[in-house]
C-alpha cells in the first residue's frame, strides 16, 4: 500500500468505521474529487469491500444549463491525525469533533494531520435543483447514456487544513516475523526511508450519492436509494421512479448476510466456468504473473474496463494460447480483479504461493466458516475454531495460512484452536473470500 493510500484509509476508519466514507486511493486525483464533482464507479463494483470510484473531468455544475453557482458549503468540524503513518494507530475521541490517533510500531516521526469536513449545504442543492435544469444535449451526459453508465456526485468530503509532510524511515515489520516470510520468499523487515508532502486542500476522503435523470432536463439526487437504480432508466415513467425511491432501502442495507455475498459470487463464477479448461488455464497464468505486482494487475482492470465501455472483446497474452474473452466474461474477471486489488502485495504473493502448495480450498473453507457465524457480529470477541478446519495442513502450509488471513484482520490462534473476531475487518475478509473463490475456481481443473 502506497504512503498516500495508508493515510487516507486509516483515517477513514477512524472516522466513518464500516460507513460509506469512500477513501481516495491516488493523490494525484484530488482534485477530481471535490464537492459536486461527477464520478464514475469501477464496473462491477460491490459495496462487500467498498465500491471504488474514478474521477471525470465534468463536476454537476458544467451538465447543467448556465446560472448562478452555490457557494455555501457545509464546515461540519475540524480533526486532528498523529502518526497516520504507523504500522497500527489507536483512536480514541478526545473532546466533541476532535479525534487524535496515536501510532504504536514508531514507523513515522510524529506528525499531524489536521482536516475538515465539508458537504454540500441542503438549501443550496435546493436551489440549484429548482433554478438550473440539466443541459440535455451535453456530450458528456450523451455518452454516458450511450454506455450506459451511473453518475455519482460528491456531495462530502474530507480536505486537509494545512500542508503536511509525512516521513517514515527505519526498519518495517509486518505483522509476522521474518522465519515465517522466508521460506515463502517474501520479506517481512526491510529498512526504508520514505516521505510524502499532502497539500493544504487535499481530499482525502468523500461521500457520493447518484444522480438520477428524469425525463429530458429533469434531475435530482435522491437521498435514498440502490444499486439497481440507474442514471438513464430507459422508459420508466416519472411517478414510477418516485414509488421507487421510497420503496428502495438504503445501499448499507442491500448487502447484509453473508448469504448475499455468497449468491453475489456465485453469480460471478458462473461466467468464469464457462471458459475452457485452456481459459481457465490461460487466465490463472496470467494471473499468477499479475499477483503481488499492483500496478500490473490495475493496469489489467483498466485494459478490461477499456474494453468493455467501447464494447471490444480482449485477449489475455498467456501460454499455453491466447484466449479471447467475451464481454461477460471480462465483467466477471473486473468483479474479481477488484477484489484481488483490495489486497496488499504481501497477500497476493501469499496466494500464489497458495496455489502452488494446493492449499486454496482448506483457506477458503476457513475464511468462509469464520465469516458464516460472524457476518452480523457487530462486537470484537474470541470465538472457537472447528479443529478439522486446521488439521490438515503441515507447519508451512499453517504459517502460509495464518499471514493470509492475519493481513486482512482475522487473527488465527493455534492453542484452543481459535480466532480474533474484528467487525472492522469484515470488507478486507469479504475481498479475500472473493479472491480465494475465484483462484479456486481456476486452479481445481490444473
Amino acid at each position: 500500500m502506497t504512503m498516500f493510500e495508508n493515510v487516507t484509509r486509516t483515517l477513514t476508519k477512524q472516522l466513518n468505521p464500516r460507513g460509506d466514507l469512500t477513501p481516495l486511493e491516488s493523490l494525484i486525483d484530488f482534485k477530481r474529487f471535490h464537492p459536486f464533482c461527477l464520478v464514475l464507479r469501477k464496473r462491477k463494483s460491490t459495496l462487500f469491500w467498498g465500491a471504488r470510484y474514478v474521477r471525470t473531468d465534468y463536476t454537476l455544475l458544467d451538465v447543467l444549463e448556465p446560472g448562478s453557482s452555490p457557494s455555501d458549503l457545509t464546515d461540519s468540524g475540524k480533526f486532528a491525525f498523529k502518526n497516520m503513518l504507523d504500522a497500527r494507530v489507536e483512536g480514541q475521541v478526545d473532546v466533541p469533533r476532535t479525534v487524535k490517533v496515536t501510532g504504536t510500531a514508531g514507523l513515522s516521526r510524529n506528525s499531524t494531520i489536521e482536516v475538515q469536513t465539508l458537504s454540500v449545504a441542503p438549501k443550496a442543492l435546493e436551489t440549484l435543483h429548482r433554478e438550473r435544469k440539466l443541459a440535455a444535449e451535453h456530450p458528456f451526459l450523451k455518452e454516458m447514456h450511450d454506455r450506459g453508465e451511473n453518475l455519482y456526485v460528491v456531495m462530502e468530503v474530507v480536505e486537509t487544513v494545512h500542508e503536511v509532510t509525512l516521513e517514515r524511515a527505519g526498519k518495517a515489520e509486518g505483522g509476522f516475523s521474518l522465519p515465517f516470510f522466508a521460506p515463502l520468499g517474501l520479506q517481512g523487515s526491510i529498512n526504508h526511508k520514505e516521505a510524502i508532502t499532502i497539500p493544504k486542500g487535499c481530499i482525502l476522503a468523500f461521500r457520493v450519492r447518484q444522480l438520477m435523470v428524469k425525463g429530458k432536463n429533469e434531475w435530482e439526487i435522491p437521498y435514498i436509494y440502490n444499486d439497481n437504480m440507474q442514471t438513464f432508466p430507459p422508459g420508466e415513467k416519472p411517478e414510477e421512479e418516485k414509488f421507487i425511491f421510497m420503496k428502495t432501502s438504503g445501499i448499507g442495507e442491500v448487502h447484509n448476510d453473508f448469504t448475499t455475498l455468497k449468491e453475489e459470487i456465485q453469480r460471478e463464477t458462473q461466467e468464469v466456468e464457462k471458459l475452457s479448461r485452456v481459459g481457465k488455464s490461460s487466465l490463472l497464468t496470467s494471473l499468477s504473473k499479475l499477483l503481488g505486482k499492483k500496478k500490473e494487475l490495475e493496469d489489467l482492470e483498466l485494459t478490461l474496463e477499456g474494453a468493455l465501455d467501447k464494447g471490444h472483446e480482449v485477449t489475455l497474452e498467456a501460454l499455453p494460447k491466447d484466449v479471447l474473452l467475451s464481454k461477460e466474461a471480462m465483467g466477471a474477471i473486473l468483479y474479481f480483479l477488484g477484489a484481488l486489488t483490495e489486497l496488499n502485495e504481501a497477500q497476493q504473493k501469499l496466494l500464489v504461493k497458495s496455489m502452488e502448495k494446493k492449499i486454496l480450498p482448506v483457506q477458503l473453507k476457513l475464511v468462509e466458516s469464520t465469516m458464516e457465524q460472524n457476518f452480523l457480529q457487530d462486537k470484537e470477541g474470541v470465538f472457537p475454531l472447528q479443529p478439522d478446519l486446521l488439521s490438515s495442513l503441515g507447519e508451512e502450509d499453517l504459517i502460509l495460512t495464518e499471514a493470509l488471513v492475519g493481513l486482512s484482520g482475522l487473527e488465527v490462534q493455534r492453542s484452543g484452536p481459535q480466532y480474533m473476531w474484528d467487525p472492522d475487518t469484515l470488507p478486507h475478509l469479504c475481498a479475500l473470500y472473493a479472491g480465494l473463490s475465484f483462484l479456486q475456481l481456476l486452479t481445481k481443473d490444473s
